[in-house]
């Protein structure tokens, strides 16, 4: 990757996660809150923060090209795409610098476990749903490493891991009994198609 624009690699990733999400509505007809993991490498003792694709922009996306094939232009289609890298680069780049509110929120209730408090921001059902994360990807971007995986972080989910590269991009999931992988695979792989050049 060497070389290679940013906005590109961005795209790219965009992508990636547009047909991991149409891979998931093809298989149970709905799209699904994912995680990603962004590194902070900027700052000292850097960790990671957590970068969220599955938008509007991707909802939209995976739903005009899986249920409804037809119904939209090329270049609706095109500016459905824009949109969904458009946003997911922002999503990175802010996640990047540490904007991100995942790792905020973890801190804060950790801190307030140590002291015996539990806010009630932490029993809404609302913050637990934003945290069963069915897709939890990782994307592995360095030339020495042609692919990794990654574990589900839920009984119900998948772990996706995949890379990027100049020629390819591949991914390696791995799932718990509950979740049918090879069917999955199946529907990313017929996802991917759309994206494919002659």
């Amino acid at each position: 990757m060497e070389g290679r624009e940013g906005t590109a690699e961005e795209a790219e990733s965009a992508i990636a996660q547009l047909v991991f999400q149409m891979g998931f509505l093809r298989q149970y007809g709905q799209t699904v809150a994912t995680y990603e993991s962004c590194s902070t490498a900027a700052f000292r003792h850097c960790r990671t923060e957590t970068i969220r694709p599955a938008t509007i922009h991707t909802q939209r996306c995976a739903q005009a090209f899986v249920q409804q094939p037809g119904k939209h232009s090329i270049d609706q289609l095109i500016g459905m795409l824009s949109e969904c890298s458009k946003y997911h680069g922002q999503l990175t780049k802010e996640a990047a610098m540490a904007q991100g509110f995942d790792r905020h929120l973890f801190a804060m209730k950790y801190l307030a476990n140590s002291e015996g408090l539990v806010h009630s921001l932490y029993q809404d059902p609302a913050y637990t749903a934003i945290n069963h994360n069915i897709l939890s990807t990782s994307t592995l971007i360095s030339p020495a490493v042609n692919l990794g995986g990654f574990a589900p972080v839920v009984p119900n989910g998948f772990g996706v891991g995949y890379g990027v590269h100049d020629e390819w991009i591949g991914c390696n999931v791995s799932s718990y009994p509950e979740r049918n992988v090879h069917e999955f695979l199946q529907c990313v792989h017929k996802s991917r198609g759309h994206f494919l050049c002659s």
